[in-house]
């Protein structure tokens, strides 16, 4: 018969795996971490499953979500929405929600009522990484906070990364990505094999005529990605010039962001500009196929691309349009095709 002294020591062997085995954890041990990424803030961000209910208060997080096929997880977003005329027309006819206005508003872009954000139980909350007294307190209310920004070629592609992580999407997430650098490529080497790079002058909206954009920034990298030189030097992002430095830049093109070209025709000095003398001053519309903070940074360098070069294999319409079809998916596409 086996030593009672023996059983003892087989029991307090055996005692701490059999509670191991029932599913719970001995006290004092931290829950498993089943999603982990760093934010823009340089955060740990951990999740012990997919989020499910999703606050968004920044633009390029909601088109992730929409790409990733996640928007059914959205509960929560920014007032700009509804009342944007380049947002609300394409995002109403992706989700009746957003067209019948049943999401909640908890804010506008980039900012949000604390508040009421808590009281919708989120488990997930996508801010810009500049908001950081909205961010703070968010935290501080026991929330998860992924602060992500997308000025940047690398920032837009981590910002679709993070949120497919967190969504568990990873494969459409790479999927995405894959496709953009693949067209990227594609445009690149078009553009290698041309000798005389456009000079490309890029300005803002609203009539902001003298603002452009500089070469850190998103809009640089889609010229970039297009093949075509920047005229402008500066390190800003959006740095505001005058109008005696656009005519010493001399731009044999422009591009515009929304606004109508008679504002450089009705000039009398910018006459002997090229990019004004020969008509070369194209439009960016509508504004919602080519927001360069976010993977339709590829429509727009592909329609650059295509004004530029006048490339008979890559037709600007239709290369937008099967852009839009592969990001978002063609369910969606189909819906908003007539409005591109």
């Amino acid at each position: 018969m086996m030593n009672i002294n023996v059983i003892k020591k087989l029991l307090l062997i055996l005692f701490p795996i059999c509670l191991g085995c029932n599913g719970e954890k001995p006290k004092g041990e931290a829950n498993t971490v089943a999603i982990e990424v760093i934010d823009a803030q340089g955060q740990r961000i951990a999740l012990e499953q997919p989020a499910e209910r999703i606050v968004c208060l920044y633009e390029p997080g909601l088109d992730a979500l929409y790409m990733l096929h996640a928007e059914r997880r959205i509960v929560g977003i920014f007032n700009d929405v509804y009342v944007s005329d380049e947002l609300f027309p394409f995002f109403s006819k992706m989700d009746d929600r957003i067209k019948e206005r049943k999401l909640p508003v908890l804010g506008t872009n980039n900012q949000g009522n604390v508040e009421h954000i808590v009281g919708l139980n989120p488990d997930l909350i996508i801010v810009h990484a500049g908001q950081t007294d909205l961010v703070e307190a968010l935290r501080n209310a026991g929330m998860k906070v992924y602060a992500t920004r997308a000025e940047l070629k690398a920032e837009v592609f981590k910002t679709v990364e993070d949120i497919a992580t967190l969504t568990a999407n990873t494969e459409r997430g790479m999927e995405l990505i894959s496709y953009v650098k693949q067209k990227e490529a594609l445009i690149k080497k078009r553009s290698d094999g041309i000798a005389k790079k456009r000079r490309v002058y890029f300005t803002w909206a609203y009539g902001r005529v003298f603002s452009t954009t500089g070469t850190n920034s998103m809009m640089h990298a889609c010229l970039e990605m297009a093949g075509v030189e920047n005229v402008c030097p500066f390190e800003l992002d959006q740095p505001n010039i005058n109008a005696e430095t656009l005519i010493a830049w001399n731009p044999d093109m422009i591009v515009m962001w929304n606004d109508s070209p008679q504002l450089f025709y009705r000039r009398n000095e910018f006459a002997e500009i090229p990019a004004i003398k020969d008509k070369q001053i194209f439009n960016l519309l509508p504004m919602f196929a080519y927001n360069p903070h976010t993977l339709k940074a590829l429509c727009t360098a592909t329609a650059i691309h295509h004004w530029a070069y006048e490339d008979k294999e890559l037709n600007q319409k239709a290369q937008v349009k099967e852009i839009i079809a592969q990001l978002y998916g063609k369910q969606k596409a189909d819906k908003i095709i007539d409005l591109l």
